[in-house]
């Protein structure tokens, strides 16, 4: 295994955050930087979760950010919101650290 630097852990978090940015505000050009042009929402082409953040609007909503495993260059991130329009959600972002740096992959998601 390759070694990991806390640079990448600070980056990984970054990515996260612009995805809890972006649905505060309700904008998803805020996001969109941190997916990768394939990436997928349960399954689904991620144009699904961009066009849902921009009807939503803006949020209350809080959250978490967990880094759940670095290896290489793949990483795994758990997301917690609450109050995302009066729903609680748990995602699973999965990462791929390219040329451009991390992009998320993969969302996977569930409510609580």
């Amino acid at each position: 295994m390759k070694e990991i630097h806390l640079k990448d852990y600070e980056e990984i978090v970054r990515v996260g955050q612009m995805y809890l940015d972006s649905c505060r505000e309700g904008k998803s050009e805020i996001m969109k930087p941190a997916f990768h042009k394939n990436a997928s929402i349960n399954g689904e082409p991620i144009q699904t979760l961009f066009d849902g953040v921009d009807k939503a609007g803006a949020s209350n909503t809080t959250g978490r950010i967990d880094v759940l495993d670095v290896i290489n260059d793949v990483a795994v991130i758990r997301i917690t919101m609450e109050d995302y329009f009066g729903d609680n959600f748990v995602d699973f972002h999965m990462l791929k650290k390219e040329e451009d740096g991390w992009k998320i992959v993969a969302k996977i998601f569930t409510g609580f």
